[in-house]
């Protein structure tokens, strides 16, 4: 009797490690836990980046139709506005 327990005491302690084992794969391994959370961790922050993307993308598109309607007016709102250009003659004011 005492062989049969030494036996069964072997086979629960290889079965714990087993187990044991086979957990800390599944948490940290290359497709465990660990790698699903920091994934679609990822994933939430390339749809918030896609999401500022198409709204760039929209006033752009917005911008390129303006410009074909208008494009005098458009080109020199943005050289005004966006590069600070002022046409000949004009005189610039500066408030702090």
């Amino acid at each position: 009797m005492r062989f049969f327990g030494s036996i069964r005491k072997q086979y629960i302690l290889f079965l714990a490690i087993f187990i044991s084992a086979m957990l800390v794969f599944s948490i940290f391994g290359s497709k465990g836990l660990m790698k699903i959370y920091n994934l679609k961790e990822e994933q939430e922050k390339i749809k918030t980046s896609n999401g500022r993307l198409r709204e760039e993308n929209r006033k752009l598109v917005q911008q390129i139709e303006r410009m074909k309607k208008n494009k005098k007016e458009e080109v020199e709102r943005i050289a005004r506005e966006e590069l600070g250009l002022v046409k000949k003659g004009e005189i610039v004011y500066k408030f702090e």
